[in-house]
């Protein structure tokens, strides 16, 4: 029975983690500072993870967006507030909330 009840909760972890992926709109921290970065979208290794790789710096992974703009091979400039400490299914570079993107 016991083992039972961890299945189900890790079960439902499981479910949890996944609705906070990068896919899944999320509100980054109103006092963090936005900034503007340009570049073109890489896909990442999970589904629906978009990066925006940085020159010196490790990438950003893109939070939000217009999925219609926001997609692998756009070379964009998108401004967006970073928030390091986000938890997503990703794996992959720094999230960045974004506010707004358009073509570069």
């Amino acid at each position: 029975m016991t083992t039972s009840r961890w299945v189900t909760t890790g079960m439902l972890l499981v479910s949890v983690l996944g609705m906070a992926g990068a896919a899944a709109p999320a509100i980054a921290d109103p006092g963090a500072e936005q900034i503007t970065v340009t570049g073109r979208v890489q896909a990442g290794v999970e589904p629906r993870c978009f990066l925006l790789p940085g020159q010196g710096r490790s990438p950003y992974l893109l939070v939000g967006g217009d999925p219609s703009v926001v997609k692998p091979g756009a070379h964009l400039v998108v401004r967006g507030r970073p928030d390091p400490g986000a938890p997503t299914t990703c794996m992959q570079g720094t999230p960045l909330h974004v506010s707004e993107a358009h073509p570069a």
